[in-house]
């Protein structure tokens, strides 16, 4: 467009027309400003012309008009001086850019990059509050537990464990925010290793069972022997899916089950995908509250919060990790009859040699030529019995299933020979409805209620015994209640399985069965007369047996680096009450990868001390520094010719890292917070033991122990370097092949005088009760930095150089200190 020199328009094309809607013969002989312009822009527009007017161009100014319709337009404006033929300037020509949509794209990228700049600092807040406040509830839980081991009245122990129950809660909802930022932040990745999904199949249903049984439901899983299980993916992401689905059916269900189904969906040249079902039994859900399932911090009304517990993350989480496997999840439910939680995922075949987690072979040695075994199966419930009934076909095995007792009798009377095993599952009763666990919780006495079952089918079984003396029994028996089935033992050719039952442990016990049938051999040495040698021969057995697993020797000498002081001060405590041989643990705190290496001395007999629990939070120094430190003094010492013992590295973690790292490191152990007293004594226990076994062995193949291998074949699956893991979530597999020490242990001697500097009073009573408890910690406390320092120098303090300088004769006498310690939160002022 064109305005001349009083800033009338004079020339308006097509496209200006198009633009604002109003045509040529509209605008010439207008004033552009006055009559186009809006007033927000009228005054900085007429600058622009006025400008162009006295011959100062301008480019790419912005602004905005409305047009005919009353619609806003972006407009970028070229304004440029008109000039005749002479050079006089005689008006302006604007050259006009409509750039609404480009304004528009250019606002929704700044809002897009504020909402992610938010949505970051809001996940790094939640991080960093969820690691912060773990620390504290990792101290809470073990000194919580810590209590309850001591000798407390039933109220005391109830509030105690109410406070074990509520942390526990708080650190799962913890995680869960931990896990749901690293989700939406994009820094959570799996990891691919070779795993069995028949085994975390089965973990996972161990690790629920107890509180299922504790219910009186059935829980079981199911996965077709015929399916190749052995895949690469992340067998912990997918076990916690797995926990979360079978903890909320646990929970919402009051009677009846809870089972795993998992199927083989689609199978490529690459890649397995697989289908994971959860039934439940339980209350149901309605389809409106099914579409709230997997929103964060949803849940399907406010009276599930209040019923049953929980925060509404679970779900979310595991659908997004489900997504993250290239898979989805869903629901089926209806309210009263039960719901079907499922979810799919896809992980990579393996395609190189491994043997780590093999195919079961699944072979029954033949009992007689032209029939099969064939089996009779006890089950109450349904499901147990389907799915027990589709494993014994597998293995080739004819089965007839009855629901009951009286049913199971019937069948052996009537033809006693029809049948050559006996499958028996004791019912699971409702703990809530159970009369006689009532009366056994009002007496005080801890039972379960499949022990009226577990105890008359015994009674039946026994009485019955003698009518079909070939009959091999096997007992499948609810996990919590195996204490109480000692008693079918006496039952000639019985075996008792715990229930929920894995693959291959029913396997091995039809294998049993079935050798002993076609050897026709008794079941139990008991009922076979013994020779005086043989009798000779078995007590020495137990003799050397009772020796292996009582073995004379000594407590450890165990040095905790951990960064966190009140973490060091649990986990001592923890280890401290633990004994070996009567002895207790003698512990050493460090608090900085520094002091670790200051606190590690070789001597001519080794190490000054047996294993080390590092922490990899550590700034100056990492893992695979201290191991390379270790096993490089090791290998200068010359241990493996020497048959020295190598320091146990034992690696501290948080639940979010992954041990393989740690493991890959170079580090023998993994522990994961929070630091449990069980798991942290399994560890210890089991590497002593494993210790004493291979002491004074040799290496065989000249290497420098299993410790000096190379580190990338732990992901290369050549290492067979034992995993220990300690902590909330830990599994205990094979340990170590090392010894600890021979050398005397240093006993702490007189009084240590500390002193305590926080500003928070209830720290301070609390390091106070603390040390005293202890009995050689005299404690005096200070508020701030001020009073701390005044404190000190109540009393005279030699330098360090007069210190050196003084003969040993003369120092305790002419040196005395008020403090020997000083305990003082880093952040304090002052």
């Amino acid at each position: 467009f064109g305005c001349d020199a009083l800033g009338l328009v004079n020339e308006w094309n097509n496209k200006a027309h198009k633009m604002t809607g109003y045509s040529k013969e509209e605008v010439l002989g207008q004033n552009f400003v006055q009559v186009y312009i809006t007033k927000e822009f009228r005054a900085s527009v007429k600058r622009v012309l006025d400008d162009a007017f006295f011959g100062k161009e301008t480019a790419n100014f912005e602004f905005a008009l409305f047009t005919k319709d009353n619609k806003r337009v972006e407009v970028l404006l070229n304004a440029t001086t008109r000039r005749d033929v002479t050079g006089a300037i005689i008006g302006m020509i604007g050259v006009g850019q409509d750039i609404t949509d480009l304004r528009r794209l250019m606002e929704q990228e700044a809002l897009l990059f504020q909402a992610q700049a938010a949505n970051d600092a809001k996940s790094q807040f939640l991080a960093t509050m969820s690691h912060e406040m773990r620390t504290p509830l990792n101290v809470i839980l073990g000194m919580n537990d810590l209590i309850i081991e001591t000798r407390l009245n039933s109220e005391q122990r109830t509030f105690a464990e109410q406070v074990k129950t509520s942390a526990e809660s708080l650190l799962i909802l913890i995680n869960d925010i931990l896990d749901l930022t690293k989700v939406e932040a994009g820094k959570l990745e799996l990891v691919a290793v070779d795993f069995d999904i028949r085994q975390v199949m089965e973990d996972a249903i161990d690790s629920v069972a107890a509180k299922a049984l504790g219910k009186g439901l059935e829980i079981c899983s199911y996965i077709g022997p015929e399916i190749r299980t052995d895949v690469i993916g992340d067998p912990d992401r997918l076990r916690q899916i797995l926990l979360n689905l079978l903890s909320n059916g646990i929970k919402f269900t009051k009677k009846g089950e809870v089972y795993l189904l998992i199927e083989e969906e689609e199978e490529t040249a690459s890649h397995h995908a697989f289908r994971f079902k959860v039934h439940d039994s339980g209350i149901g859900i309605t389809a409106e509250g099914q579409k709230k399932l997997f929103s964060r911090f949803s849940q399907v009304d406010s009276s599930t919060t209040r019923t049953y517990g929980g925060t509404g993350l679970g779900l979310a989480i595991s659908k997004q990790f489900a997504e993250l496997m290239d898979g989805t999840m869903g629901v089926q439910s209806e309210v009263g009859t039960g719901s079907i939680f499922w979810f799919t995922a896809v992980f990579k075949k393996i395609m190189h040699a491994t043997n780590v987690f093999p195919v079961p072979t699944l072979i029954i040695p033949k009992v007689r030529e032209g029939s099969p075994l064939t089996v009779l199966l006890k089950a109450e419930n349904e499901t147990l019995r389907l799915l027990l009934t589709r494993y014994l076909e597998a293995l080739g095995i004819v089965s007839t299933a009855v629901d009951s007792l009286p049913k199971a009798v019937q069948a052996l009377e009537s033809n006693p020979e029809k049948f050559d095993m006996l499958f028996f599952c004791p019912s699971i009763k409702d703990l809530n409805h159970n009369p006689y666990h009532a009366a056994a919780n009002s007496s005080g006495q801890q039972d379960y209620g499949s022990k009226v079952d577990l105890h008359h089918s015994m009674t039946v079984l026994k009485s019955k015994a003698h009518l079909w003396p070939k009959l091999e029994t096997i007992i499948l028996c609810p996990i919590k209640c195996l204490s109480h089935a000692s008693g079918y033992r006496d039952l000639h050719r019985c075996s008792i399985v715990s229930r929920p039952v894995r693959l291959s442990a029913l396997h091995d016990a039809v294998v049993t069965c079935a050798m002993r049938i076609r050897n026709a051999t008794p079941g139990l040495e008991a009922l076979v007369p013994k020779s005086k040698e043989d009798v000779q021969n078995m007590q020495e057995f137990e003799k050397q047996m009772q020796e292996f697993e009582n073995p004379k020797g000594r407590s450890w000498r165990i040095l905790i680096a951990i960064s966190d002081m009140k973490e060091r001060i649990v986990l001592r405590a923890m280890i401290s009450r633990e004994q070996l041989h009567g002895e207790q643990h003698q512990c050493v705190l460090a608090g900085t990868g520094e002091e670790t290496i200051q606190q590690l001395m070789l001597e001519d007999a080794g190490w000054n001390h047996d294993c080390l629990i590092f922490d990899t939070n550590f700034k100056d120094h990492t893992q695979q520094d201290i191991v390379r430190y270790v096993r490089d003094r090791e290998a200068q010492a010359l241990f493996n010719k020497n048959k020295n013992t190598p320091l146990v590295l034992i690696a501290a973690i948080d639940p979010e890292m992954d041990p393989n790292d740690s493991l890959a490191a170079g580090m023998n152990a993994v522990c994961t917070r929070p630091f449990e007293r069980a798991n942290i004594d399994a560890v210890l226990q089991s590497s002593f033991n494993h210790s004493e076994e291979h002491r004074g062995g040799s290496d065989q193949n000249g290497e420098f122990s299993r410790f000096a291998r190379n580190c990338n074949a732990v992901q290369q699956g050549k290492d067979d370097r034992p995993i220990i893991s300690a902590g909330s979530s830990s599994k205990m597999l094979k340990t170590l092949d090392e010894e600890p020490y021979p050398q005397n242990v240093k006993i702490i001697q007189g009084v240590i005088k500390v002193l305590v500097v926080d500003d928070d009073n209830g720290q301070r009573m609390v390091m106070r009760a603390m040390l005293s408890k202890m009995g050689y910690f005299e404690v005096v406390t200070a508020e701030d930095g001020e009073q701390a320092l005044a404190k000190i120098q109540e009393t005279w303090l030699r330098t360090p150089s007069s210190l050196e300088s003084s003969s040993e004769s003369s120092r305790d006498a002419s040196v005395t200190r008020l403090f020997d310690l000083v305990l003082m939160d880093g952040f304090m002022p002052n």
